[in-house]
């Protein structure tokens, strides 16, 4: 629909009302603004409709892993313990000499440090650029000291050339964030944060998005603040996907221990992919593109 033009031939007549309606450009196409109407609220139907059938679920989901921890007791390990002569010992597998120790444990007081004066107060930056941005699980943020340092045991296991400091750059997540959108909104604030956290001055190591997984839905990405090499995570999660992803956390670290019996490993399995059908995959979540790490070597 188009509007008169002077240049058009003759000039047509002035009439009360015509220049605002020249000034205010085309009529608005009505079916197409319905139609976008009527595809955005289908959307949010739907959503809700799925976030109703998500909580209906969560109670069920609760109980069988709780019937399943009863079948299952979960094997009691050792505490990791720092040896008389200063080492430090996890397990038969895991173990750090007295000078290894030391570097670990000054490295793991210089990560919580820069964690607090660094990292955390940009993350809380980011956070309060959108309003419908929130940061979860922040009591979570930090791992562990003796499970940063079983990390470190494995890494000088697999390559015993590697001084304690090389052997935690490899470990991708000692600092850990989750942010959380509406379904709605995911997409969107993905890509949003990505642009904000590079603006903060940090290094994209590694995006992937798992959305089109059966066992975990998210994304996740891995991230370097250059000025010291300090790596972190961060997770993009939907209120669902978050809530999923704490439902099977144990039923994953049951199954990369490796220590589940054949039968159990199939219902720790089948636990995940059950849990991972019920979610939704928010619109243009699959178009977020995966970064994957360079490989410098």
């Amino acid at each position: 629909m188009g509007i008169d033009r002077a240049d058009d031939g003759d000039a047509p007549e002035f009439r009360p009302g015509r220049r605002a309606a020249i000034d205010a450009g085309p009529p608005p196409d009505h079916g197409e603004q319905a139609a976008e109407h009527a595809r955005s609220r289908s959307i949010v139907d739907e959503t809700y409709a799925l976030r109703d059938a998500w909580v209906q679920a969560l109670c069920g989901l609760r109980s069988a892993w709780e019937d399943h921890e009863e079948r299952y007791p979960e094997r009691t390990r050792p505490a990791p313990r720092t040896q008389p002569d200063g080492g430090w010992v996890a397990d038969e597998r895991r173990w750090l000499t007295p000078e290894q120790n030391a570097e670990a444990t000054k490295a793991c007081a210089d990560i919580r440090e820069e964690c607090a004066d660094v990292i955390l107060p940009a993350m809380r930056r980011v956070e309060a650029a959108d309003p419908e941005r929130r940061l979860a699980g922040l009591e979570n943020m930090l791992k562990g000291e003796d499970r940063l340092k079983e990390k470190i045991a494995d890494a000088l296991r697999a390559r015993p050339e590697l001084t304690v400091t090389q052997a935690l750059a490899i470990v991708p997540d000692p600092v850990r964030f989750t942010f959380t959108y509406s379904a709605e909104r995911y997409a969107d604030g993905v890509r949003a944060n990505v642009s904000e956290l590079k603006a903060e001055g940090f290094e994209l190591i590694k995006l992937k998005n798992l959305w089109n997984s059966n066992q975990y839905k998210g994304i996740n990405s891995q991230w370097r603040r250059p000025e010291t090499g300090e790596r972190f995570e961060v997770q993009f999660h939907t209120p669902e996907s978050l809530e999923a992803k704490a439902l099977t956390h144990k039923a994953y670290e049951r199954i990369r221990s490796l220590q589940a019996t054949p039968t159990e490993q199939r219902e720790l399995e089948t636990f995940q992919l059950r849990v991972s059908a019920l979610l939704v995959t928010p619109p243009g979540a699959r178009d977020v593109e995966d970064f994957p790490e360079k490989n410098d070597g």
